[in-house]
């Protein structure tokens, strides 16, 4: 597994495959293997990145820098450091967040973006996982969050949270690798850290790309808990997506409920950047 370093803090990642770059941003309380059915089918065609964000799966923990600037400056130096272009960027939740942040200031570097349940301050407010955020913006519980584990059973009901219906009728061995992350030592840090600093995704809710933006696919699970599919279609008048995607059986995963649906998307968004 390789890592880089990001001002001292280890970030790991997996590579595989030539061609175009796809980089895979995974959502908050996820890691890099959520996309490992996306990452194994494009591989054969494309070079491929997926990223643990710093304080999720095998990267590093620090004590702060939970930040939406800090993300964005990891990814960038990503990129500038494995000297990447014409990038397709894949994210989930806070991951596409990311990913709509970093080619606002960056429309060259990108050549198309796959927003899966696009996390934006209109589209969290009106969940309870949106109530959830805003008690912890004004709690400082760092301290009791890196020291508190989530037992079993409660990481299990996390998990399932994200699902729908089709997803809590799959083989449980499928999220299994999500629960295990879930009731590991300082897995609640990141979270309650990066809670204090959601309100500045505000400005996404009033972004309308130009024409010379790059081309956006979003993908929505209609049965959203976590995030609001609903609000995610007004999100969608302003972003006009290419393609809006939605998924009338799936949750919050829509890559491991429907990855072969999120695959052809992915596939879809590469050509259709090719071909204008």
């Amino acid at each position: 597994m390789p890592v880089f370093d990001y001002h001292g803090v280890s970030v790991a990642y997996d590579q595989a495959g030539s061609g175009d770059p796809i980089i895979f941003l995974h959502n908050i309380g996820g890691d890099r293997r959520i996309w490992a059915g996306q990452f194994e089918a494009l591989s054969a065609t494309h070079s491929v990145y997926a990223i643990d964000l710093f304080g999720y799966g095998d990267s590093d923990t620090p004590a702060a820098g939970y930040t939406v600037d800090n993300y964005i400056g990891m990814l960038a130096e990503f990129i500038t450091a494995h000297n990447l272009r014409n990038v397709t960027l894949v994210g989930n939740c806070f991951g596409s967040a990311l990913s709509l942040l970093y080619t606002r200031a960056n429309p060259a570097a990108v050549r198309a973006l796959v927003l899966c349940s696009p996390l934006t301050s209109a589209t969290l407010r009106p969940t309870q996982t949106g109530w959830t955020a805003r008690t912890f913006a004004h709690l400082q519980i760092d301290s009791l969050a890196t020291a508190i584990r989530l037992p079993a059973p409660l990481a299990r009901l996390v998990v399932r949270e994200q699902l729908g219906p089709r997803g809590r009728h799959m083989t449980p061995t499928t999220f299994a690798a999500l629960r295990t992350r879930w009731s590991e030592p300082r897995r609640l840090l990141p979270p309650a850290a990066i809670a204090r600093d959601l309100p500045s995704l505000a400005t996404l809710d009033y972004f309308h790309p130009s024409p010379s933006f790059p081309p956006i696919t979003t993908i929505w699970g209609a049965k959203n808990r976590i995030l609001s599919a609903k609000a995610g279609a007004h999100l969608d008048k302003a972003l006009r997506p290419t393609s809006a995607i939605v998924l009338p059986d799936c949750g919050h995963l829509v890559m491991l409920e429907a990855p072969e649906t999120v695959t052809t998307a992915i596939r879809s968004a590469t050509r259709t950047a090719l071909a204008s």
